[in-house]
Formats: C-alpha cells, sequence, structure tokens
C-alpha cells in the first residue's frame, strides 16, 4: 500500500503559494504572508479590554495611523532634521535616545517620543542612532516574516522561503526552552523521594548493593526463588511454596504439606480462605478432637501454596520446618523446580535465609532506614552474618515462622528491594544482568555527594535564563507556568502584544492632540519647533556660544571650549532637560497613563522578541538564507504545526501572519486544519481520504546480478 502522510490538497495549494510568493497571481493569488488582509477574527483584549482583530493587517493598519497622525508628523520631521545633521554627536544622540531615564514610571517621553521603552535597553542597541522606534516595529515585524520589513503601498509583505527557517528556529528554541525549564521546575517533583545520585542514575539498586557487579551475578542465579512481585512476602515458607507452585511443581513438598498438623482453629482458618472446603450444610469438616494431618482432609496440597503467606502462622512454620527437613538429594530437587543454581543453599532452610542465597554479595546490602532524615545502613553487622539490630522492627510478620535474624533479615532485604523502580516487572535473571552492567558516580565526587537531585542554582539558571532577561528585567517567557511561546519569538508580526495597543493609542493619541494636549510638543516654540529650529542652525553657535531665545524649549545661554561643545552644551544640558520636564507634566493625565502602559506593553514585546532571537542566534533576520525546499518543508510541516494551538503558538501565529485574501493564506489555514483533523480521527481509528499517496513507481535499474542461475549452480557442484 503506498504511504500516506501529511501532503493534501491544501498542503499542495499551500506549497505551491509559498514557493511562488505573489509570482502566480492567477493561480495562488497574491503574497500569501502579508498584510494585505487579515484573518477575520477578534478577541477581547486582556489589557485594553477592547474588542480588536490581532492581524498583522492591524499591526499595520494601526501603526501607519499613528505615523500619519499631525503629531507624529511633526516628530518624524524634527527627527528627520536631527538624523540627517551632521553635528550631531554620538553625545547628543545618546541623550536624546535616553530621555526617559530618570523620568517616573508616568514620564511621557517614551510613548510621545515612539522610542523604545526607557527600561529596553536591549532594543534601543538595535537602533542606531535615533531612528524612531514606530518604524523599527515595522521594520521588525516584517523581517520576522521574512520580509525586508518595508512597506509597500502600504502593505508588508514576507518571504516564505526565509520564513521557514525563522519558524523552525522559532519553536525549535522554545521547545527546548520549555524542556529545560520545565524540567528545571518539574525536577523539585524528585525532592520528596531523592535519596542520593547513585540511586537515581541506577534505578534505586544503589540504595541496595553498590557492589553492582557481585549483587547482579548473584540475583541472576536465583530464578524463582524470591518472587519480585510479592516483595512485601520475602522470607514466608508459604510464599516460597507458592513460587514452587508457580513454577510448576512441589516435588517433595507434597508430602510435607499433606503431613502438617491442624487443629479445629487452624481447619476453620483454611476454611475461610478457601483452602479446606466445607461439608454438606456449610459446616467446615471437623476433627474428632486435637490435630489430624491436613492430607487427611483431601486438601490439595497446590490450593494450600496457593495461598502461599496468607497461610496461618502455624502452618507457615511447619512449611519451615519442612523445607529444613528435606534432604540433599531433595533440596536439589527443589532447587531445580526453582532454577536455583546457588552453591551455598544446600539446605531447605537455606532458600530463606539472603546471606545464603547471597553468600557474598550479602556484606554489602544496604536498606533505608530513616531518622531524621533517608539514610542507608548495612542489613548485616559483620561478615559472619550478624543481623543489624537497626532493623529489628522488620521481622514482625515472619515473627515465630522462621528464626528471628533471618525473619529481620528478610524484613530489610524487601524493604531494600522495594526502592528499585517497577521491580515487579523484571526478573531476578533480567535484573541480575542488567545490574552486571550498570555504572555509578564512581570518582565523580562532584557529582555523587549532592545532596539534591538539581541543584537550586541550576534551577534558577535554567529558570531565569529563559524566564526573564536579567539585564533588561523583560520577561521573556509569557506563556502558562513560566513557558515560552513561539509568538515571545515573532509574534509581533502577528498582533501578539501589539496590535491592540497600538491600536488603543491611535485613539488616545487623537483624543490629546484634539484636547490640545500635545501642544508643548506641536506648538509654535514647542519641543519639535525648538529641535528644527536647533538643528537649522538659528540659536547658533556664534563663536563658542549657542543661544537658545526666550520662549524656545531649554531657553539660555550655553558656551563651551569650541563651537561644538557650545552646539552639544545646549542640546544635552539645555533642550533635554526641559524636555523631561514637560513630560513629568503629563503625570495626572490618565489618557497619557494608558499610553505609556500600551507603549511599554509593546516595546517590551519587541525587546523580547529580539532577546529571544539573540538567545537563539538568530538575531540578524536579514541574513536568513532563502530557500525553495524550505517554503515547501513549510508548507508540509503545517499539518503538525496546527497541532499547536496553545495561546501564541505556531497555529494561532500562522492564521494572523497570513494573507487571507488568497488562496495561498486560505490554504495554510486549511491544511492546519486537515492536521488537526487527522490527529483527532486517528485516535478514533478512523481513516481520512485527505492524505494523497506519495509513493511513485520507477522502473528498476540494470544492476550485476547477484544470484546464480541453475546451471551455474550445478557448475559449483564437486560430485566427485
Amino acid at each position: 500500500m503506498a504511504c500516506k502522510g501529511n501532503l493534501t490538497g491544501s498542503v499542495l495549494g499551500a506549497a505551491g503559494a509559498l514557493v511562488t510568493n505573489g509570482a502566480l497571481p492567477e493561480v495562488f493569488g497574491a503574497e500569501p504572508l502579508s498584510s494585505e488582509l487579515g484573518v477575520p477574527i477578534e478577541i477581547d483584549d486582556f489589557a485594553t479590554g477592547e474588542t480588536i482583530s490581532p492581524t498583522l493587517n492591524t499591526l499595520v493598519t494601526k501603526t501607519s495611523e499613528i505615523s500619519g497622525q499631525s503629531w507624529a508628523s511633526s516628530l518624524t520631521t524634527s527627527l528627520d532634521a536631527m538624523n540627517a545633521s551632521g553635528s550631531f554627536t554620538d553625545t547628543m544622540k545618546n541623550a536624546w535616545n535616553n530621555i526617559g531615564s530618570g523620568l517616573s514610571e508616568t514620564g511621557f517621553f517614551d510613548a510621545i517620543g515612539g522610542f523604545a521603552n526607557s527600561a529596553n535597553d536591549t532594543l534601543k542597541n538595535v537602533v542606531s542612532g535615533i531612528t524612531k522606534n514606530i518604524d523599527q516595529a515595522v521594520t521588525w515585524a516584517g523581517q520576522t516574516i521574512g520580509g525586508s520589513g518595508t512597506l509597500v503601498d502600504g502593505i508588508l509583505k514576507g518571504d516564505p522561503k526565509k520564513f521557514g527557517n525563522i519558524l523552525n528556529t522559532a519553536t525549535s528554541f522554545t521547545q527546548t526552552a520549555n524542556q529545560l525549564v520545565n524540567g528545571a521546575i518539574n525536577s523539585d517533583a524528585i525532592a520528596s523521594t531523592f535519596t542520593n545520585m547513585n540511586n537515581i542514575t541506577s534505578g534505586g539498586l544503589a540504595g541496595v548493593n553498590l557492589d553492582f557487579g557481585g549483587f547482579g551475578a548473584e540475583i541472576a542465579k536465583l530464578g524463582g526463588t524470591i518472587n519480585l512481585e510479592s516483595l512485601q512476602n520475602l522470607g514466608s515458607p508459604g510464599q516460597l511454596l507458592a513460587n514452587m507452585e508457580q513454577a510448576g511443581t512441589l516435588g517433595p513438598m507434597y508430602d510435607k504439606v499433606a503431613n502438617i498438623d491442624v487443629d479445629q482453629r487452624t481447619i476453620n482458618q483454611l476454611a475461610g480462605s478457601g483452602v479446606v472446603k466445607t461439608g454438606s450444610g456449610g459446616t467446615v469438616t471437623t476433627t474428632s478432637g486435637g490435630s489430624v494431618k491436613l492430607g487427611s482432609l483431601g486438601v490439595d496440597a497446590n490450593t494450600v501454596a496457593k495461598a502461599g503467606a496468607a497461610l496461618p502462622s502455624n502452618v507457615q512454620k511447619q512449611i519451615y520446618n519442612g523445607f529444613a527437613s528435606l534432604t540433599k538429594g531433595e533440596v536439589t530437587q527443589v532447587k531445580s523446580i526453582l532454577n536455583n543454581t546457588v552453591s551455598t543453599v544446600v539446605s531447605g532452610a537455606d532458600l530463606l535465609d539472603p546471606k545464603k542465597l547471597l553468600p557474598t554479595s550479602f556484606e554489602t546490602l544496604t536498606a533505608p532506614l530513616r531518622t531524621s532524615s533517608v539514610g542507608y545502613r548495612a542489613i548485616y553487622s559483620d561478615e559472619s552474618g550478624s543481623v543489624n539490630p537497626e532493623f529489628n522492627a522488620l521481622g514482625a510478620d515472619l515473627e515465630n515462622i522462621v528464626p528471628e535474624d533471618i525473619a529481620v533479615a528478610n524484613g530489610a532485604l524487601a524493604r531494600s528491594l522495594a526502592q528499585i523502580k517497577n521491580i515487579g516487572g523484571t526478573s531476578n535473571l533480567l535484573l541480575g544482568t542488567a545490574a552486571q552492567s550498570l555504572e555509578t558516580y564512581k570518582d565523580l565526587d562532584l557529582i555523587q555527594n549532592q545532596s539534591q537531585y538539581v541543584t537550586t542554582a541550576i534551577q534558577e539558571y535554567w529558570t531565569e535564563t529563559y524566564q526573564t532577561d536579567s539585564s533588561t528585567n523583560i520577561v521573556l517567557a509569557t506563556g502558562d507556568n513560566g513557558q515560552m511561546t513561539v509568538s515571545d519569538i515573532i509574534g509581533f508580526a502577528a498582533g501578539y502584544n501589539s496590535a491592540a495597543p497600538i491600536a488603543q493609542n491611535v485613539t488616545l493619541f487623537q483624543e490629546l492632540q484634539d484636547a490640545g494636549d500635545l501642544a508643548p510638543f506641536t506648538q509654535v516654540k514647542g519641543v519639535y519647533d525648538t529641535i528644527d529650529e536647533f538643528v537649522a542652525g538659528t540659536f547658533g553657535p556664534v563663536g563658542t556660544t549657542v543661544t537658545i531665545t526666550a520662549g524656545y524649549v531649554g531657553e539660555g545661554v550655553y558656551t563651551g571650549a569650541t563651537a561644538a561643545e557650545a552646539y552639544e552644551n545646549a542640546f544635552v544640558n539645555g533642550i533635554i532637560p526641559a524636555t523631561k520636564t514637560i513630560c513629568e507634566g503629563f503625570t495626572s493625565n490618565t489618557k497619557v497613563q494608558t499610553i505609556i502602559r500600551n507603549s511599554k506593553r509593546w516595546n517590551e514585546q519587541l525587546a523580547r522578541e529580539y532577546i529571544n532571537q539573540t538567545n537563539a542566534d538568530n538575531q540578524d533576520l536579514t541574513a536568513v538564507q532563502s530557500s525553495e525546499d524550505v517554503a515547501i518543508n513549510l508548507a508540509t510541516s503545517l499539518p503538525d504545526l496546527g497541532l499547536d494551538t496553545s495561546a501564541g503558538g505556531t497555529a494561532e501565529l500562522l492564521e494572523r501572519i497570513v494573507n487571507f485574501g488568497t488562496l495561498g493564506g486560505q490554504s495554510v489555514i486549511a491544511s492546519m486544519r486537515e492536521g488537526r483533523n487527522l490527529a483527532r480521527l486517528n485516535a478514533a481509528n478512523i481513516d481520512q481520504d485527505a492524505p494523497i499517496d506519495t509513493e511513485g513507481t520507477q522502473t528498476a535499474g540494470t544492476l550485476l546480478s547477484g544470484q546464480y542461475t541453475q546451471s551455474e549452480a550445478q557448475s559449483q557442484i564437486i560430485k566427485n
């Protein structure tokens, strides 16, 4: 059957549109990634409270509206003049770019000036000289979708042949960052069970025995002697009998079971557990007094064995004695049934004695012992096999069934083995084989001696590295629980933390302008007019003096050792401080406060993306390689990319940057919807016709034959 994958009709359409990128409008329409027509979607923005269409189209439209307002046009004129002036030194440019520094949180310049927020030093470094941040916003948006970042007839266009690489970097970096951050956070879940690093790396085996080789070699020889699924019954004679029954036969223990003495009370106990059957009328078969042999009650020994550790204590005691009384030949038979090859097991009682079952490694057996914290103690105190009295309480379940030292040792060993992860799902042979090749952190003291699985310093490094930028205090990851989203890297173009605040600012700026609140900047002799006159040389310098005329911003006389120094002093120590004072005057204006919050929000999104792109080694988006193969891969990946429907994820991002009025743009959305449908139908084991067979047929090539014909084969045979 031909292979079916992600290739669908919609993907074919998307691939063609992404590859041609507007070159075949009669087939695919205009460029599929552009701001020409946004997807028809509206949301209630969480911060502004307004209903907004968060798309690339809205972003471009609203930034253009701000730039077209008269106050912004005046700003553009003044800044262009400043930028063109050869007399503006770096000191003067820095003073203008950092005019927000020292202002209160309500300082207005960051919003009205159109520059990056004062906290956003990193983004300022990107904006060389005194480039306006509103223009930088459009440039960045265009470059993140693979385009040049310039408006063409009011439209911002991308390049799918580059965008595929940019998106791939963003998704890969997001996944990696989230894995590391979540791993650092989730490592706390191990804290409650953490004992030591060797235990972690060995699945808990280091807490049993650090001599992996010796312990592994010996436990592999136990066969079915110890049932790892029933560690709570370790050392129980009844469980050992049950292990034999599971192996297929009780061998010489049939007679031992039949010879067990039981009294009336024991018979009733066995009847209650179904070992002894009731007679007619529901009464239990009774004895005439005293005790009788279990075999005389017609009890099947296999039924007794299946009860295992649930058998009454006096019955288990007799089973232990039965094992102890086995002859040498009978012991050999029992070991064969259990596939036990331990040479030191020479009596039936040895089958229940850990130091006999593990004749060498018993000396290095340890078990967890909780005092103020979990620690490990040797199960055996010395090479003679004396059991550590610290574990005496663990022998209670086998008390009066087996000798006390064996009872305690089995209780401690059961506790120890229970540390091994999923031990019930393995066997002694598999466990032993694996143990022999395991490694510890031996000689790696810096690792081995850690008191926690992931140190606090390491946790903080990863959570802080990808959650908040330490130099700017910009939050880098805005997803749930500190997770990063793709839109934290390239979301600005999709209206992520940009379309809504900028759109609201359009209205607010216009209201401020209509109310005359922006007059200190736009009026005659206001900030902009002052800058224009300053650049034009109206105020000098005359000799080594600059005189800013009365009524203009920063009025006064400024001197310097040279004309250039006087010019610089007038700007840095005159115009800049006076402009700061004007900005502070907007503190009580509620519209201004909203504008500032909005400006801070979208400026921080710009900074967030630049920092994240820098961390992903992708800060120069113009250097991203353009490739037709990248565009095709982007198209064929759309069904998978559409599976990420999280806020700020790839599905949301792609929907908001496509040109909805084109076949290509709608094919992108359709391909993602198909991917989600495929996943849903696959989960229900339902097939879908959408995927197209991608295998073709090829005429077989002519290769040198590697097979003998019949005659050639006959010629190779020596007959005499």
